[in-house]
């Protein structure tokens, strides 16, 4: 066995196998669909499931406050104790402490393959699989394929996120998308990076644990160093070189639809977005504050800022980011989801354009008009600006 794939699943590429789960996490935006097949059934391990509140945080309509009661009620039923509210999203809260290299994590939401940034196998699952994971804490895998992603220049994660969805496209369909940093990109980098992995279509997306691991989950007195392998090229059928030296845009209305910002500078922006759970770590909010410092907000743009977890919260207001933020012009919104889903707080009409640091840009993602994604630098400027801006190329430089 040499992927990181086939040591955890415990099998050969290509073979089914059947394997425990270490850990479930659930969430308010998806669970609902789950209540009634677990109606009076016990759920296999209480003790290894995570309930999170970041969607309707804080609910905008009655039906949703309904949907984070039932939630409630459903944790309370079930004897889950690690239910968390208002903390932050999901998948951020799950790589603060939960997840741990060498794990096979479940998530119900897709972007759980964020979780292979500190070296778990996060997969996301649709509701009648997890409700079978809730009762049975195993379900059956057919080992992917790897591809092997060498980052050999960038120092962005977005940027090298969008080189990856640029080159692979929706390629790693049911794939493995195993990664190696010659660059030594910090978890943040990491964590956008597996986020964003989803929209290739993959089942999982790993980095390899190092140092830089073994550093951040140290944070969260998490001493779980595990023996991982490193793959190699010889047995990777399919190896992925990325080389970032411009700053990328993706254009709608999908997240592979990727090309370089010069071919964008100078369109309109009505709204931009620094969050979601592909951003909104503290590198992203230094890197906006850097922008902002001394400078104001376009007059005709909202800049909405969410911080990914009142973790990053906090720190963001030890740093003074948070007063820089504001003095600029900027919206601090709660962490949560926020409008990167089109629930609320930012969505658009027809006619707008945002421009942000999320994952999804589809037709209707934030309610009305066309997304754009590109890093926080970029998004940051362009607030400033009013038109998508590429860095060294902005009025105040």
């Amino acid at each position: 066995m040499n992927t990181i794939s086939e040591r955890v699943l415990g099998g050969e590429e290509g073979e089914y196998v059947v394997r425990e789960v270490d850990r479930v996490m659930i969430h308010d935006g998806n669970a609902p669909l789950i209540f009634e097949k677990l109606r009076d059934r016990d759920i296999w391990d209480p003790g290894k499931v995570t309930s999170v509140v970041d969607h309707f945080c804080p609910p905008s309509t009655k039906e949703r406050a309904g949907f984070v009661k039932s939630l409630r009620e459903f944790v309370r039923e079930k004897g889950i104790t690690d239910h968390v509210e208002f903390q932050g999203i999901c998948h951020q809260l799950m790589c603060e402490g939960r997840a741990a290299p060498g794990e096979l994590v479940a998530g119900l939401d897709s972007h759980s393959t964020m979780y292979g940034a500190v070296g778990a196998l996060g997969v996301g699952f649709g509701a009648s699989d997890t409700v079978e994971i809730l009762l049975e804490g195993k379900t059956w895998f057919r080992v992917p394929e790897t591809i092997r992603v060498n980052v050999l220049e960038g120092d962005n994660g977005t940027d090298v996120a969008l080189s990856m969805l640029k080159k692979i496209g929706y390629g790693g369909d049911y794939k493995a998308l195993e990664f190696h940093d010659a660059v030594g990109l910090d978890m943040d980098k990491r964590l956008t990076i597996t986020n964003m992995a989803a929209e290739t279509g993959a089942k999982f997306a790993v980095f390899p644990p190092d140092d830089i691991t073994w550093e951040y989950l140290s944070l969260f007195n998490m001493d779980v160093r595990a023996e991982m392998p490193i793959s190699h090229e010889d047995y990777c059928r399919e190896v992925v070189d990325i080389s970032v030296r411009e700053p990328l845009v993706a254009v709608p209305h999908k997240p592979y639809n990727v090309k370089p910002i010069s071919k964008v500078v100078g369109k309109t922006v009505h709204q931009v977005f620094i969050g979601s759970c592909a951003s909104g770590r503290i590198g992203d909010l230094r890197d906006a504050a850097s922008v902002l410092e001394d400078r104001r907000v376009h007059p005709d743009v909202r800049l909405l800022v969410t911080p990914a977890s009142v973790r990053v919260l906090k720190m963001a207001l030890e740093e003074g980011i948070i007063s820089t933020l504001v003095r600029a012009g900027a919206v601090i919104l709660n962490p949560s989801c926020g409008p990167c889903p089109g629930i609320d707080k930012g969505v658009m009409v027809e006619g707008e354009t945002c421009i942000t640091t999320q994952n999804r840009n589809y037709p209707g993602r934030m309610g009305g008009g066309e997304v754009y994604i590109a890093n926080a630098t970029v998004c940051a400027l362009s607030a400033v600006e009013g038109v998508i801006t590429e860095p060294g190329c902005d009025h105040g430089t």
